[in-house]
């Protein structure tokens, strides 16, 4: 092994998807020959046949909370990093969702050049990667950037508008295990503090890193779609449990879903059980 190289820890919260979290790992093994990499999953209750796959791993850690329920997401997803972190002996803590396939073997190189450009530098990742029609997209950003023109002219842009929409997503994100460890540090939502800390995940951590002093930066969504897929909201397209607020964005999840699991590239990780086997002996 080379010594030089970084320890990287990845983080998965799962819950009775083992479709994805198939996909999910099979691609991280396929693609991560370069990385030295443990992967941890946090189990958030699941009572089905994904429980026992998860169980028949040999190269994950499969960490098991049976008394948590789906209910209780996404404060589970959450905790489930938080809970991890503690398990964790990577010197990057990378945050992911079970709805995130990776599909090239330098898939972590960006975050780690953001990252290490420098001590101060704590976390790096990328912005919204999911999956939606183009048009829409360049829609959005020509709205978007059209009006944070007109706010910025008026004088109406506030610091916290501009944090929520610049922070490492939590959907696949690189953060110094060392510093969220040390300054206690925590995904959950911390309640009743200014500046948004209601919200979790990402966020939450992006926010109290700033306050630490860190610097967070950012991956370019061009280059980070390059490497991973992100369907975002998977688990909607998959389990009823957990059904998008509208029938027609639940809707066009599903399409988007299915065509993308339709992929060659993806049946190749349908096909390819070789990837759920021990790594060779050296």
């Amino acid at each position: 092994m080379d010594n030089s190289r970084p320890k990287i820890t990845i983080c998965i919260p799962h819950w009775q998807v083992k479709h994805y979290m198939t996909l999910c790992l099979r691609s991280i093994r396929k693609h991560s020959q370069k990385y030295d990499l443990e992967v941890i999953v946090v189990d958030n209750g699941s009572r089905d046949e994904s429980l026992d796959y998860l169980r028949s791993l040999q190269w994950i850690h499969l960490l098991e909370r049976p008394e948590e329920i789906h209910t209780n997401w996404p404060r589970n997803v959450f905790t489930a990093w938080d809970f991890g972190i503690q398990y964790a002996t990577g010197d990057y803590f990378i945050t992911m969702h079970s709805d995130v396939f990776v599909k090239a073997d330098d898939w972590l190189d960006p975050m780690l050049r953001e990252i290490d450009h420098g001590p101060s530098v704590a976390a790096a990742g990328a912005w919204k990667l999911h999956l939606e029609n183009p048009i829409y997209t360049l829609q959005k950003r020509v709205i978007g950037y059209a009006t944070k023109r007109i706010k910025k002219m008026l004088g109406l842009r506030k610091d916290v508008e501009w944090k929520i929409g610049h922070y490492p997503r939590d959907y696949c994100a690189m953060y110094r295990r060392n510093v969220i460890l040390d300054k206690g540090l925590q995904f959950l939502p911390i309640k009743g503090k200014e500046g948004g800390y209601s919200r979790g995940g990402g966020y939450s951590i992006a926010m109290q890193l700033w306050d630490a002093g860190y610097a967070t930066r950012m991956v370019s969504v061009h280059e980070m779609r390059s490497k991973i897929v992100h369907i975002a909201h998977g688990t909607a397209a998959v389990r009823e449990e957990k059904p998008l607020k509208y029938m027609r964005k639940q809707k066009k999840l599903e399409i988007r879903t299915a065509k993308l699991l339709k992929e060659g590239w993806i049946k190749d990780l349908e096909a390819d059980v070789s990837l759920d086997k021990p790594p060779a002996a050296p």
